[in-house]
């Protein structure tokens, strides 16, 4: 199972609820109320023509209520339910009988909605949030690309799928090029427009993409080459199964989507 950084977020926000409201457990409402909140999900049920703001307030005036989860802790740190990792285990089976590998809103959603005898549920139906209706109305309306990461989530992220080719470099873990400084160059001035700044590199496999990468990264240590399209310093990243490189990619046919993190973690 792929972590997904949404879902991270959304759990995160759920956690900090309950700290903020001095709870002892983080309960499915706490979830609930992380949910609605979160942009993404809260414009695709604005647009499903739910009451945000009404649903919202009742909600945060429900978790207000439940006194007896209040603890005077200064050090806090709010537990799951039973109820909650009940609903996670569900939405994580779910995903596999599918045939997915990430976890999603929606399966957040649909895992809540199994809940039937929380008030998480009762609001839902009381708002005509229902089961089937929204499934489809968010399977053509739901769009990820509107929510962002912080820049520890993309740094955690490379890091799990990725290979700092710059970090290797400043340790002197990287062969030297040899006989590519015409190609090097050229890429470099590629990537320092202020448009069309990519490089696509294409070729056989053995020909040499993966030492002009390593080339690249020893140049941008060594020569402390600023890549002024990004107004920051470059690090150069590959891809741990695809051999692909954050500002590089070289074309395999696969999946780049760690190539999207990078603007998160530099900060471009």
């Amino acid at each position: 199972m792929q972590n997904n950084p949404e879902i991270e977020y959304v759990v995160e926000q759920a956690v900090k609820l309950a700290r903020d409201k001095h709870h002892e457990y983080v309960v499915t409402e706490h979830l609930l109320l992380s949910l609605v909140r979160h942009a993404p999900f809260r414009k695709t049920l604005d647009r499903f023509g739910v009451e945000i703001v009404s649903m919202e307030q009742e909600i945060d005036a429900y978790l207000d209520s439940l006194k007896h989860l209040v603890k005077t802790d200064t050090d806090l740190q709010p537990r799951k339910t039973q109820t909650l990792e009940r609903l996670f285990n569900r939405a994580n089976v779910q995903v596999m009988f599918t045939g997915r590998r990430t976890l999603t809103t929606l399966d957040l959603y649909l895992s809540i909605m199994a809940e039937t005898n929380s008030h998480a549920h009762y609001f839902l139906l009381k708002y005509g949030v229902k089961k089937t209706e929204f499934s489809e109305f968010y399977s053509k309306n739901y769009s990820q690309s509107e929510s962002k990461m912080n820049e520890n989530q993309a740094n955690e992220i490379l890091t799990e799928y990725c290979t700092n080719l710059t970090a290797m470099a400043k340790t002197d873990q990287l062969e030297p090029l040899i006989g590519r400084q015409t190609e090097l160059h050229e890429m470099i001035t590629v990537m320092a427009r202020r448009f069309k700044a990519n490089v696509l590199m294409v070729g056989d496999p053995g020909v040499g993409k993966t030492c002009i990468v390593d080339g690249l990264a020893q140049e941008n240590h060594c020569a402390g080459t600023h890549f002024q399209s990004c107004q920051c310093t470059g690090h150069v990243h590959r891809t741990q199964n695809t051999h692909n490189t954050g500002f590089v990619p070289e074309h395999h046919g696969r999946n780049q989507q760690p190539c999207t993190l990078l603007p998160a973690q530099i900060r471009c």
